[in-house]
């Protein structure tokens, strides 16, 4: 796998050991990690712990803007294979078929790929892949739970003994496995807990991205603060704060967290971006375009860029400026709310130029 000058997002707890030492590989074949999908990310790789983040809905927001811009999405086993020079069994079923009697959307079989149970290319999984995908509908449609369901699944594979058995629910609501003899644990014996114990900063930013879906804006910015100050090379954390303090219109606050998230990566373009949206809440105009430049200069079609910065410059009076970013972003075939406006600003800016 060709890393070079590639940027991998490990999103999400790793098991123990792996995000250091699949840090290690990326940055030794010239790559650069961070701990979440940006616009910047070649790759995608989900932890094999992360699955707390499925029923909030974050971690299939990031499978849904993974696949729109097309990254490539890997489970933690995957990907450490990928990087041994290994490929995963050719996949040939139409993933449509697997699908189609079990209820199952196609988001939820890239869920159960994040997490290495299936392998699904190219619109196909294996056709081992069909009875794997028909005992997570069984679950789901038994429990509901997504992440509990993966949890079993990924318990299953790694723990149970070989044999003809089937994942259910046993009496007491926890997987079990269905044996000719009879029902036991997933593991083939007494019941264990599916949680893990260890505490990372993994878990204290899982904690974070989890308490800030549920609307607790303060005890995230807390656990954020946390893993900001625990890691110090990774922008995420406090890029993540800074989105906070500045829905919250705590515009210096958010103003010193990205700048702390661009001391950490100075090409991470959506901290450029949104630290552009603080200083112009608070009238530093010169410096919001200032920073919507460079955002710019990092990836030329970032096309919110592009549209904020044309109507900076139409405040500062630069028209000839505004004019041609309206431009450029007409051209970029926007919604048609968006072109309506930009279409307007381009007709007042041509009349003040001809006036």
């Amino acid at each position: 796998m060709d890393l070079y000058r590639r940027s991998v997002a490990l999103y999400g707890r790793f098991s123990p050991g792996q995000r250091e030492r699949l840090t290690r590989e990326i940055t030794q074949r010239g790559g650069s990690v961070v701990r979440d999908l940006t616009r910047r990310s070649d790759h995608l790789v989900v932890g094999a712990l992360a699955t707390t983040l499925i029923d909030s809905g974050v971690l299939g927001m990031r499978l849904r803007n993974a696949a729109a811009r097309s990254v490539p999405v890997f489970g933690e086993r995957t990907f450490a294979t990928a990087l041994a020079g290994k490929s995963a069994d050719s996949a040939t079923l139409p993933l449509a078929t697997a699908l189609a009697p079990t209820g199952l959307t196609t988001e939820d079989a890239l869920l159960l790929a994040a997490f290495d149970l299936i392998v699904v290319q190219r619109e196909n999984c294996r056709f081992a892949d069909a009875a794997q995908i028909r005992a997570a509908a069984e679950l789901i449609h038994q429990r509901g739970s997504r992440a509990e369901v993966v949890r079993m699944l990924v318990k299953v594979r790694d723990k149970a003994p070989t044999g003809r058995r089937k994942v259910v629910l046993g009496p007491s609501g926890k997987g079990a496995l269905q044996w000719e003899s009879g029902l036991t644990t997933l593991e083939g014996q007494g019941f264990l807990p599916l949680d893990h114990t260890h505490v990372s900063i993994d878990e204290v930013f899982e904690q974070a991205e989890l308490a800030e879906a549920e609307g607790e804006h303060e005890a995230a910015a807390k656990l954020y603060e946390t893993c900001a100050q625990g890691e110090r090379s990774d922008p995420i954390a406090p890029y993540n704060l800074g989105n906070i303090r500045l829905a919250q219109e705590d515009f210096g606050g958010a103003i010193i967290a990205y700048q702390r998230a661009l001391a950490r990566d100075a090409d991470f373009v959506e901290a450029r971006y949104n630290l552009a949206l603080a200083y112009e809440a608070t009238n530093r105009l010169g410096q919001a375009a200032e920073d919507l430049e460079r955002a710019l200069a990092i990836d030329p079609l970032y096309y919110d860029a592009m549209f904020n910065l044309a109507q900076l410059r139409m405040k500062d009076g630069d028209i000839a400026s505004a004019k041609y970013h309206f431009e450029r972003y007409l051209a970029s075939n926007p919604p048609a709310e968006w072109a309506a406006t930009a279409r307007k600003a381009i007709l007042y800016c041509t009349a003040r130029l001809s006036a």
